[in-house]
């Protein structure tokens, strides 16, 4: 029995055994990993096989050479008279949309950072009654 008893400045290195299942099962991160990969492979291989595709170029083309809805043109583009033309006159209401829908915006986020605060200072007062 004496044996069994480490000497002392000997040091046991004590190992796991490897278990079957653990080596053919990856682990929930591992799964997650390869999930994300394989999104991502096939968002690339759709943007891929989109600039090939004619029609979307045409399209991607028209938007930003301007919205038709607003008649406004692209950043840094100049339209054509014929382009001007067809769109019609500037409708103002496009404009009052999207004013309104940034200030929801704005009001929301404003609102969310309440929220987080709220919750912050109520996660440090448990904390202080638990102390």
């Amino acid at each position: 029995m004496a044996q069994d008893v480490p000497r002392p400045g000997v040091s046991l290195i004590i190992t796991p055994m490897a278990d079957e299942h653990s080596e053919k099962e990856p682990t929930l991160v591992e799964k997650w990993i390869s999930d994300q990969q394989q999104w991502q492979k096939t968002a690339m291989e759709y943007f891929d096989s989109m600039v090939k595709n004619d029609e979307f170029l045409v399209g991607l083309g028209n938007a930003m050479r301007g919205s038709l809805l607003a008649g406004k043109p692209y950043p840094g583009t100049d339209p054509t008279e014929e382009q001007v033309q067809a769109a019609g006159p500037i409708d103002d209401r496009i404009d009052e949309i999207l004013h309104a829908l940034h200030q929801i915006q704005g009001e929301l986020a404003d609102l969310k950072m309440t929220v987080q605060e709220l919750e912050s200072r109520a996660g440090k007062d448990s904390g202080r009654g638990e102390g």
